[in-house]
């Protein structure tokens, strides 16, 4: 027989369990932390503190859990509007669909957790797991979208986590301040970085094929090989 917390099975609290995760993450970005009280996320989710404390046992426990279903819905609005997006030019799709992402009032709701648990150790311990698995997934994606640099480029890791991490305090400093131009230059210094850094990658892996005689793998333009076109032109047609 299952306890009162443990995740619910029949439908009704199903659905009262992801109202409250979506009061939650809308308490967040209307009130920020210190507005986003249980009282006030029952009231948005149109149920009682007594309802809400069934399902989550602390108001930690609910903001962890919602960080976390926030980060699954990003990375999937990633993937649907990529798959959707039909420019050839594969990197400047993925920075332009993140920059979006970063500035959607949604994403607050993350930055405002950040924020909060800086001076908050409960919440510092029930967030750092989840980041640390969103971060692990936002690594595997850029492997999956980029493979011959991520294979060939010993930073590449560090490079997707450095752009992560210059988005994010390029979308927060944008919030308080918003400067369409500046954003505009930082976009494209951001771009600019990535573009060379997969063109590293690029560049060690087409050496690798030379000098080892290996047949050559699927390139990240998902193009034949042109004796016209250097390894950074794959950035522009595609990649995976």
């Amino acid at each position: 027989m299952s306890s009162p917390l443990s995740p619910p099975s029949q439908a009704r609290s199903i659905a009262t369990r992801a109202r409250l995760l979506t009061a939650a993450v809308e308490a967040l970005v209307a009130e920020g932390y210190a507005g986003a009280s249980t009282t006030n996320i029952a009231k948005r989710a149109k149920v009682s503190q007594g309802a809400l404390f069934k399902h989550f046992p602390s108001k930690h426990a609910l903001l962890g859990e919602a960080l976390q279903q926030l980060f699954t819905e990003l990375v999937e609005e990633f993937r649907h509007k990529l798959a959707r997006d039909q420019r050839a030019d594969r990197l400047g799709a993925a920075i332009g669909i993140l920059w979006q992402i970063f500035c959607s009032p949604t994403l607050q709701a993350a930055f405002e957790l950040y924020l909060a648990a800086r001076t908050d150790k409960e919440l510092t311990r029930i967030v750092t797991p989840v980041l640390a698995a969103h971060r692990q997934n936002l690594l595997a994606e850029a492997r999956a979208l980029f493979p011959d640099a991520a294979g060939h480029n010993p930073d590449f890791d560090a490079m997707i986590l450095s752009i992560m991490n210059m988005m994010q305090g390029a979308a927060l400093a944008a919030s308080v301040i918003p400067t369409q131009e500046d954003s505009v230059r930082e976009l494209a210094l951001i771009e600019r970085i990535a573009r060379q850094e997969l063109t590293r990658g690029l560049l060690a892996a087409s050496e690798a094929e030379s000098s080892g005689g290996a047949p050559a793998r699927a390139r990240s333009a998902g193009t034949p090989k042109s004796t016209t076109q250097g390894p950074s032109s794959g950035l522009a047609k595609g990649s995976a």
